[in-house]
């Protein structure tokens, strides 16, 4: 069943060249919007089917350090998308009832009426942190900090904030990787092992296989020998010492 949200303001609708993109494109980490206007006013419907806001989602949980990570991930590639189709950015909405999580992402309302500062809406949004944080998690606590600190500053630049906060997990995907590459080394190394004792049991079969041939081959002869005579002709048969040899 399709849910949608409505953003209503007390404007006569206008469709302008946002709307046309937003329209004529699928923007990765935007919500799907539809813009109409009614009795003077302009109503935005975003389609949040399956979708939980950030708000209900941690209304009874805390946020933790897995959280924050991830948000500054979608945040900020978000940011690039919107910048690489020539939007505005300011139009993000960051409250956290106008942000979705689903299947391990999060997507955004982009708004074409916001009046706002996008970089004070995350300080904003931080704050919103402060509160929710699981003070269990110190990485959690660390990043909740780190952050509503930095965004304080005048003209902070987000990408060096996220690449600061996300640094940890980048090393622990390294060190990762380093362990699973060093497994598989181990386990091709056991494989090659493996495949040069098949090599020697092969060959030692065969130096067995050609012993035993060897080994058997006067009787084989004394074997067909004897055949050429009468079966029940036992007088004739004898073994003489040059058969074994």
């Amino acid at each position: 069943m399709e849910r949608k949200i409505t953003i209503e303001e007390e404007v006569f609708y206008k469709e302008d060249y946002q709307i046309r993109m937003l329209k004529a494109n699928n923007l990765r980490g935007i919500l799907k919007m539809g813009g109409r206007g009614m009795n003077e006013n302009s109503y935005y419907d975003y389609d949040v089917s399956g979708k939980i806001s950030m708000k209900a989602m941690f209304t009874r949980s805390k946020i933790g350090a897995k959280d924050i990570k991830m948000f500054l991930r979608d945040f900020r590639n978000v940011v690039r998308e919107v910048e690489t189709f020539l939007l505005n950015i300011h139009c993000i909405l960051l409250k956290p009832e106008y942000i979705f999580y689903e299947g391990g992402k999060y997507f955004f309302c982009y708004y074409p009426l916001a009046q706002q500062d996008l970089w004070n809406e995350f300080h904003e949004l931080t704050e919103y942190y402060v509160k929710q944080a699981d003070y269990q998690d110190q990485e959690c606590i660390r990043m909740v900090f780190l952050l509503n600190k930095k965004t304080m500053d005048e003209n902070y630049s987000l990408e060096k904030l996220a690449a600061e906060c996300l640094k940890a997990e980048r090393e622990d995907e390294n060190v990762e990787k380093q362990n699973t590459n060093r497994d598989d080394k181990v386990d091709e190394e056991e494989d090659e092992g493996k495949e040069r004792e098949g090599i020697i049991e092969c060959e030692m079969g065969g130096s067995v296989m050609r012993e035993t041939d060897h080994l058997w081959s006067p009787v084989k002869r004394l074997l067909n020998k004897r055949r050429k005579s009468r079966w029940g002709d036992w007088d004739g048969l004898h073994i003489e010492e040059e058969d074994f040899s």
